[in-house]
């Protein structure tokens, strides 16, 4: 695999503090996915599921990383992240993920991140994003401008995941950590210039406590490629207190993966 750094960004790495961390992932038919990605990114496809993560995040002291954490910005965010696959020309896939939307509650945050080119990969929107919880009880509440991201979830806190069975489909919850939850890739695609992009993360620890998913609406399955009987929910896990450090964008030739 070739890495290039192009001449028109500012190589940076980005930190911060996951607070909270919510990823609820839904599984839906990998031909729905695929019409979603770029042809050089491909679903992840276990036992004929393809997965999409909605990842509700409390983020503390966002900023470049020679910064101390009190200078950064702390916000809520939502991504609609899919499970992916780089498939290179040999074969060999390499796992992570493709930012199908995402939403910020800080209209500052959601300029910058849409003119940082660390971030410009995918585009940030503005909306109303909460969390709140009461003993071990959760409600997310997200509100859109254009409603397409809008979710409300009630859910509880069971406690540290190891205690309990995996999702359905899985064998074992490191099984499941290992295929939803530890991608360490976000990919994007320019058509226009023939490359990806690659953004690695670092991250701290985390340690899964098992949500039960109690009520919930997801605008987003309810829209074209999907409807309400073609996202189910999988899995719902939380994290808290979790450093994550975002390293500098790489680009990648898309015709490297692009093969016949």
């Amino acid at each position: 695999m070739s890495l290039s750094t192009s001449p028109h960004r500012l190589p940076l790495t980005m930190k911060t503090v996951f607070q909270d961390l919510l990823l609820l992932t839904y599984a839906v038919a990998p031909e729905d996915l695929a019409a979603l990605l770029p042809t050089c990114i491909h679903p992840y496809v276990r036992d004929g599921r393809s997965y999409i993560s909605i990842v509700v995040g409390n983020m503390r002291g966002m900023r470049p990383g020679i910064l101390p954490e009190f200078l950064g910005t702390s916000y809520y965010q939502i991504v609609y992240r899919a499970v992916v696959r780089l498939r290179r020309c040999d074969g060999h896939e390499v796992p992570g993920v493709f930012f199908l939307r995402s939403d910020s509650n800080d209209p500052v945050m959601s300029y910058f991140g849409n003119r940082l080119t660390e971030f410009r990969f995918h585009y940030f929107q503005t909306g109303a994003i909460a969390l709140f919880s009461r003993g071990a009880d959760l409600l997310v509440s997200v509100q859109t401008k254009d409603k397409g991201g809008d979710l409300v979830a009630c859910l509880r806190d069971l406690g540290p995941a190891e205690q309990h069975p995996p999702a359905r489909g899985f064998s074992s919850v490191a099984d499941e950590k290992g295929t939803l939850v530890q991608l360490f890739h976000a990919y994007a695609h320019d058509a226009e210039r023939g490359l990806l992009y690659d953004l690695e993360i670092e991250r701290g620890e985390w340690h899964l406590h098992r949500l039960a998913l109690r009520e919930h609406f997801a605008a987003y399955f309810t829209e074209a490629p999907f409807n309400l009987m073609s996202g189910w929910p999988v899995s719902q896990v939380y994290i808290r207190e979790c450093s994550y450090v975002w390293k500098p964008m790489q680009t990648l030739a898309a015709e490297e993966f692009m093969c016949r």
